[in-house]
């Protein structure tokens, strides 16, 4: 598959997440207007799911982690501000009694579940001939029967059913073979969690094995190919085109480099979701095996489940989109080659602006996971909106230094004022760019020491190597020397550095401003400028002041030195006059 069918195709997925995006968005902003019978759920203080459907709220009677039937009552909750709501005290009622009945014991050859009267209700009672009296479960109400759409008999009559069946398969569960299968079951969860445990923190560790060779990879294709620039020229003829293919093609290699680590990083923090899900996942079924446990390993898993599929979601949309970035950085840079004259520029930049872009995708996937999660818990849209928009003023008062980082480092970046592998200097502090986020830059001073600066503080930064680079030589020569024979002089030897097959593809321009720049009582000073490629003006210097020296030796030029004349006379009458 092809470069560009790749691009088309992660176009077409992104702008098929988008869409799906804006599908939702508009769903979830329509369906209030669907009428007041629609059914809203929302969580109870206590983790209930409870529905509402105009003004009757509904809630399920679970018995040993089994939803067994639905009752309903008048809708209370908005009116009444208790920690239960009418419904959910009506459903732990009947919860309790069912594991009153279950707990006490009864003979399940004679229990009897059965409808009666009391109090001109319908009611449902259960007795056997033994241990259990008669006692009553629940009573059958209108509204229970309304939700139903049947008669209040019909309804008693099925849930007698339910509840006979129920009660005997609960007491069934509760017998020692079934509890020895059970805690054999238990222990084949175990002894599997260990295994995959084992299996996962193997796989994690050859993860991280190739991720260190991937990134030594990434560091020593890094130190190969840091690009040199030069000023750009008119005539693109003359411009090293294999070089630049070169560049190219070495880009490409580390953009692949970045994929891979990108797709190492997503597997391996799946590898350690998984560990965590599954050791949740094995809990809640230890607890599920055992029926007095079962509703509560549904809910412990109930959560983190909801967690995990978030970021499984947010994790593989942010990746794919990481992956597009990279991908569009690599063409952007790609084009390069042929439509710009400042290849190895954005060959500079591109790393730097794919760190920020995961920034800014990733905080976005965190911003949404949030605002996912808590709808999932039963809040509303717009009381999302608004909280969001409340969170957000709070954050902006309290982090105003903060948001002055992003913005600023923002602009620095797509403003292209420095980037990693730049040397800048800022106030008294001059170093090369080892590492740049959106809130701060870290430089690497000469003697090592590691400068880290928010970028509120930044200002004024001068850029020592952006593009290319210049060597301002002064030299101050003896006042009797010819001006003329040492500027010649000081112009050959940059020539002839030039020419030097060691310098000449760092040396653009060898000699472009030479002359007498100012005369005084200790000599002339010369200056002479060269135009070099970037990074490389300290070297080019060195080695120019070490050939100058040599060559003044040579030809018996002189260093300026200070000069006074000093009369003596024999008295003081001899000088009247002269001063």
């Amino acid at each position: 598959m092809g470069r560009r069918q790749r691009g088309k195709i992660f176009n077409l997925v992104i702008q098929g997440l988008a869409g799906c995006l804006l599908v939702s968005i508009f769903v979830l902003n329509s369906l209030p207007s669907l009428g007041q019978n629609f059914l809203v759920p929302f969580a109870s203080p206590t983790g209930t799911r409870i529905f509402v459907a105009g003004d009757i709220e509904y809630a399920s009677v679970n018995l040993d982690g089994f939803a067994l039937f639905q009752i309903a009552s008048q809708d209370f909750t908005a009116s009444e501000s208790r920690e239960l709501s009418p419904v959910e005290r009506r459903a732990r009622s009947i919860e309790r009694g069912l594991n009153n009945i279950i707990n006490r014991g009864f003979d399940p050859t004679t229990l009897q579940v059965s409808t009666a009267t009391l109090n001109n209700l319908t009611v449902i009672v259960a007795k056997d001939n033994q241990n259990l009296p008669q006692q009553v479960i629940l009573t059958v109400t209108e509204v229970d029967a309304l939700i139903d759409s049947s008669s209040v008999a019909d309804l008693a009559d099925r849930w007698v059913k339910i509840i006979q069946t129920a009660l005997i398969q609960a007491w069934q569960e509760r017998q020692p073979a079934p509890r020895r299968q059970q805690v054999m079951t238990a222990t084949i969860i175990i002894l599997g969690l260990i295994f995959l445990s084992w299996v996962s923190i193997w796989w994690q560790k050859r993860l991280r094995n190739r991720f260190n060779l991937l990134k030594k990879q990434a560091k020593s294709q890094s130190d190969r190919n840091l690009p040199i620039n030069s000023p750009p020229r008119k005539d693109r003829s003359q411009e090293p085109i294999l070089a630049s293919l070169e560049d190219s093609s070495n880009f490409r290699q580390q953009a692949d480099i970045q994929r891979q680590l990108t797709l190492n990083i997503l597997w391996k923090r799946l590898a350690l979701i998984g560990l965590i899900l599954l050791w949740f996942a094995g809990i809640a079924a230890i607890l599920y095996v055992f029926p007095e446990t079962r509703l509560e390993g549904r809910g412990i898993i109930r959560i983190p489940l909801q967690i995990f599929i978030i970021w499984l979601l947010l994790t593989s949309v942010s990746n794919m989109v990481n992956l597009y970035v990279n991908s569009r950085l690599r063409e952007w840079v790609e084009e390069g080659a042929v439509f710009s004259e400042n290849l190895e520029r954005r060959i500079l930049r591109a790393p730097t602006l794919l760190e920020v872009w995961r920034e800014i995708i990733t905080f976005i996937a965190i911003f949404l996971g949030i605002l996912i999660f808590l709808a999932w818990m039963g809040l509303s849209f717009a009381f999302l909106l608004t909280g969001a928009g409340l969170v957000g003023a709070l954050l902006t008062f309290a982090f105003q230094d903060l948001l002055k980082d992003w913005m600023n480092g923002f602009l620095i970046v797509f403003e292209d004022q420095y980037t990693v592998g730049d040397i800048i200097q800022f106030q008294e502090f001059i170093g090369l760019v080892e590492n740049m986020s959106l809130r701060a830059t870290q430089l690497r001073a000469d003697d090592g020491r590691l400068i880290t600066i928010a970028h509120n503080q930044i200002i004024i930064a001068h850029n020592l190597s952006k593009d290319w680079a210049r060597v301002d030589f002064t030299i101050e020569v003896a006042y009797q020397t010819e001006p003329d024979v040492a500027i010649a002089l000081m112009a050959a030897i940059a020539e002839n550095m030039a020419a030097d097959s060691q310098w000449q593809e760092d040396i653009i321009n060898p000699v472009e401003v030479a002359g007498v720049s100012r005369v005084s009582h200790t000599g002339m000073e010369i200056m002479l400028r060269i135009v070099v490629k970037r990074l490389r003006q300290w070297d080019i210097e060195r080695e120019y002041r070490r050939r100058l020296k040599i060559a003044f030796e040579e030809k018996g030029i002189h260093i300026g030195i200070p000069q006074q004349s000093v009369l003596v006379a024999k008295d003081r009458e001899e000088f009247k006059g002269q001063f």
